[in-house]
């Protein structure tokens, strides 16, 4: 059953809870994954986390994320799940629900940073330049704008042309923690050929420009998952 809400958006209901989502495949966000199939109850005679068997008071439960069959103790969490839309927390498994926490603290944090930008040190063979990066507020462009002079360029790569991330180098910070400070983008506009483009941390950066290269390549994994579930969005 499917109801509209709001311009571009419509309300989806399926037996795993409500959704909303976009009305044109071409705004779907490159991060989405797909709602999944369930395993069919027939086809799963035990819980396939615990393995003990179904009866009458130990009942079965389906994976909102995974769609796989457990028992009530291990498929017991209820968490959001914005990456599939879901309008309300939904219930996962316990593997599912350590990785939905990393995904959302992906959509709570990282994807502030990378909408906000930052300003990197864009290489090449022969020389470096300050750029501003960020990614348009739909998630569907990374744009590396130059400098404020009239002739300054600007790069603007559609998220499902990126073929690749390649991590440069890592630092520790203070803190303990480890960022990202260098990757390598390769991208591939229609009709030319595979291209990369180089993004580092200047020398003296704001913790902004780790916190966004350190965003970008989780948003790379999350790209390359969701490419493989449901297409390039082309």
């Amino acid at each position: 059953m499917a109801g509209t809400t709001s311009p571009g958006k419509r309300l989806v209901r399926s037996k795993s809870g409500l959704r909303i989502v976009p009305i044109s495949e071409t705004d779907r966000s490159p991060f989405e994954l797909r709602e999944p199939e369930w395993i069919p109850d027939k086809q799963s005679p035990t819980c396939m986390d615990c393995k003990e068997k179904f009866d009458f008071i130990k009942r079965r439960h389906h994976c909102r994320r995974c769609g796989r069959v457990c028992c009530a103790t291990c498929c017991d969490t209820r968490l959001a799940l914005p990456r599939m839309c879901f309008l309300d927390p939904v219930r996962v498994c316990t593997p599912c629900a350590q990785i939905t926490n990393k995904e959302n603290l992906f959509f709570d944090k990282d994807l502030k940073v990378l909408v906000t930008g930052a300003i990197l040190c864009l290489v090449d063979d022969t020389s470096s330049s300050l750029v501003h990066v960020h990614l348009t507020p739909d998630h569907h462009q990374l744009v590396v704008a130059g400098s404020s002079e009239p002739d300054a360029t600007t790069l603007t790569v559609p998220i499902h042309r990126l073929t690749g991330l390649q991590v440069g180098s890592r630092e520790q910070l203070v803190s303990g923690s480890c960022v990202v400070s260098a990757v390598m983008i390769q991208y591939c506009l229609v009709g030319e050929d595979e291209q990369d483009l180089t993004l580092e941390a200047p020398s003296e950066a704001t913790p902004s420009a780790y916190a966004f290269l350190t965003a970008l390549e989780k948003a790379m994994f999350m790209i390359q998952e969701s490419r493989a579930v449901i297409g390039t969005g082309e």
